[in-house]
């Protein structure tokens, strides 16, 4: 997973370098003042809150992530580290995947209660 989260983190950095004066848009007084609707104020890799459609987490809907994302019962809900891989990763785990980052936060877990 380190190396899913390193690649995440250069890709963001490269990305602000080469777009970080590229302007995205006009703002005026009246939408500033007006609450900021429908202006984008600020990019968010993780999240995006969409007025229409509701939240995204890494370009997946809250039903989408519901639906595909691990559970521990058939047609429960997603587990929380299911889904904490998918913001991390941007990807849904494996089993396997899901397996090792489950041992490897009960073993981070266990060397702080120390």
């Amino acid at each position: 997973m380190t190396g899913i989260i390193a690649a995440r983190q250069q890709e963001t950095i490269a990305f602000k370098k080469a777009n970080a004066n590229v302007p995205i848009g006009e703002v005026t007084i009246g939408q500033v003042m007006g609450g900021m609707r429908g202006l984008p104020a600020m990019h968010y890799e993780t999240s995006k809150l969409d007025a229409m459609d509701g939240i995204f987490y890494r370009g997946h809907s809250l039903w989408d992530i519901q639906k595909h994302a691990p559970t521990t019962i058939e047609n429960g809900e997603p587990i929380p580290e299911g889904v904490l891989w998918l913001l991390l990763t941007g990807e849904y785990p494996s089993e396997s995947e899901m397996k090792e980052f489950k041992e490897e936060m009960y073993r981070r877990g266990a060397l702080t209660d120390e």
